[in-house]
């Protein structure tokens, strides 16, 4: 079985707004379990997700692919949606 979901599936099995508020944080706990992957967002959905040898993972597991900016460049990509990401999902 793929590492993360099973990381994922042994750790995590109750939903605790993992996909609507607290995606930040889910991929927050991914990076720091697998330091080589990265948090990205999905600024069509408003969702972060975590990417990790191509493949795109939230709480629900591994995802489909779609549009994502890396969040380490997400402020040069749109300031002021940055902004509002920081003040609405993260503090």
């Amino acid at each position: 079985m793929n590492d993360i979901i099973d990381f994922i599936k042994r750790r995590f099995k109750n939903d605790c707004d993992w996909l609507s508020g607290n995606c930040y944080y889910f991929a927050l706990i991914l990076k720091d379990r697998f330091p080589k992957g990265q948090i990205v967002y999905d600024p069509v959905l408003g969702h972060f997700l975590f990417l990790y040898h191509n493949a795109l993972y939230d709480w629900t597991g591994e995802v489909e692919k779609r549009f994502f900016v890396p969040w380490e460049t997400f402020e040069e990509y749109d300031q002021l949606q940055y902004q509002r990401i920081i003040d609405g999902c993260i503090k």
